[in-house]
């Protein structure tokens, strides 16, 4: 694998289809980290890619699982920052690991702030400029410039200029 502009720490265990990830100049992710790449579960979108200049923290954990995780340029995801592209799915009647993967992959906007220990799920929207405080759980539609906490995160406040 070969990133010429990007910092990919040692200890950062990338598997799967490489060369599904496509990643900006600047770009640095520390290790330990974990970035998994792999189609299954019927979904077959696997892709990473992440923006000029942005950073990924020790002990992150991002699975694209069959679906697409972009994250926009300049942003910084703090550490132990989980993000998971899809999930499984949860008819009842039929065992959860036999289930179809479900999920449509996550978009990071520019100019984001994830900060550590946070988790986002599938589906997740979140616009530039937002921040999220540590230990939330994103799902769904963050707006642009939205502070964000909690589990599920919820509005807390706006960056202003």
């Amino acid at each position: 694998m070969a990133f010429p502009n990007a910092l990919i720490s040692r200890n950062v265990n990338l598997t799967g289809d490489v060369s599904k990830v496509v990643l900006g100049d600047g770009v640095a992710i520390y290790g330990p980290s974990v970035i998994v790449l792999y189609d299954g579960g019927g979904l077959t979108g696997s892709r990473l890619e992440i923006g000029e200049g942005t950073f990924v923290g020790e002990f992150a954990n991002l699975r694209t699982a069959g679906a697409p995780i972009t994250i926009g340029s300049h942003c910084l995801l703090g550490q132990n920052v989980t993000i998971v592209g899809s999930n499984h799915g949860t008819r009842a009647g039929a065992p959860i690991v036999d289930q179809p993967w479900v999920g449509t992959g996550v978009e990071i906007g520019d100019d984001v702030w994830i900060a550590s220990n946070t988790i986002v799920v599938a589906g997740a929207r979140i616009g530039s400029g937002a921040v999220i405080a540590a230990n939330s759980v994103v799902r769904g539609e963050v707006p642009e410039n939205a502070i964000m906490a909690g589990s599920p995160a919820r509005q807390v406040g706006e960056r202003r200029p």
